[in-house]
């Protein structure tokens, strides 16, 4: 089934599920979601996208199952915008159901990146091992338009299962992150989980907060894997805005560091170091994302090495923010 919306005076159907009291036997791809682009084109329709005034789209990507027995529900988000910043709160215009999961997902979404993909993996959820057939579904509401577009993830399609955090058929791994020295260890695409989440850091407004991200990468299939890590920094949740130095000007709210593979490849227990400063202008309570991923060019505007499909990374930052 599909949800209508309108962006520019055209009408546009985006294949989403609408959730009701009858099951649904498949997802539905936002159309174009297989696409090849064009140098210098876009991956979904062209049509759906637009400067700014669109909404942004939640999209339930996949799952894939835990050592423990439970399972990672992960979904992406695909904003229409290719210059709109949006945030939407937590709360009526942005939430997941069941209740008990709500509070995880971001609050704040970055325009499209280059080639018009969607962002994906951005949110991944934990659920019980006991999960079923059950539903987890996470709505975000368009407050120009009133529309409100709402994506399901479940466990019972094998084709929507990832394999994470080995990508076997690929023989490659993601890369590992330390937010302590001394602290755990992550490692795939898992969400805010015990082990992914450090903190929470005190900082002052206008006042610049270092981080530090120790990374390394461990490819089981590998001798030697002499490609960087790349590592990247967002803004998940907060009041304000948040800067990183050094600035990656086509997105002014990430930044981009490189960790050469000599800096981990001399040990089993060596790690290479990617630093940054942030900058919030009001004072609240943050989370901060870090993405690390394997990368083979070092080109200071390059995205084109960043696999949607594989192998990252995600981690996340407390931060408290004060006068």
């Amino acid at each position: 089934m599909t949800k209508p919306f309108t962006v520019g005076g055209f009408a546009f159907a985006l294949a989403l599920i609408v959730t009701s009291g009858t099951a649904v036997d498949a997802q539905v791809r936002v159309p174009g979601w297989n696409r090849v682009a064009p140098p210098g084109g876009h991956q979904n329709d062209p049509q759906l996208v637009r400067p700014t005034g669109g909404p942004v789209v939640p999209i339930f990507e996949g799952w894939f199952p835990n050592p423990d027995g439970s399972y990672q529900l992960c979904f992406g988000y695909f904003n229409t915008n290719t210059e709109q910043l949006i945030n939407l709160p937590l709360g009526p215009d942005n939430f997941i159901e069941p209740s008990e999961f709500d509070g995880l997902q971001p609050t704040h979404f970055l325009p499209q990146p280059d080639g018009g993909r969607r962002h994906y993996c951005v949110l991944s959820v934990n659920v019980p091992a006991d999960w079923g057939d059950r539903d987890l579904i996470w709505t975000l509401r368009d407050e120009r338009s009133g529309q409100s577009f709402s994506s399901p993830g479940r466990i019972v399609h094998s084709t929507y299962r990832h394999d994470e955090p080995l990508q076997l058929e690929r023989r490659n791994s993601p890369p590992k992150i330390k937010l302590d020295p001394d602290g755990a260890e992550v490692m795939g695409r898992v969400g805010m989980t015990t082990g992914t989440i450090a903190g929470p850091l005190e900082a002052t407004v206008g006042e610049s907060l270092r981080l530090t991200a120790w990374v390394r990468r461990d490819n089981p299939f590998r001798q030697r894997d002499g490609r960087s890590i790349r590592v990247r920094w967002f803004k998940y949740q907060g009041p304000g805005d948040v800067s990183f130095m050094p600035d990656w000007p086509s997105w002014k709210e990430r930044t981009v560091g490189w960790v050469d593979s000599a800096t981990w490849l001399e040990s089993s227990d060596a790690y290479g170091q990617s630093n940054t400063e942030a900058t919030f202008n009001e004072p609240g309570q943050y989370i901060l994302h870090v993405q690390a991923y394997n990368a083979e060019g070092r080109a200071a505007y390059e995205t084109s090495d960043f696999e949607f499909f594989c192998c990252w990374t995600n981690a996340f930052v407390r931060v408290n923010v004060g006068r």
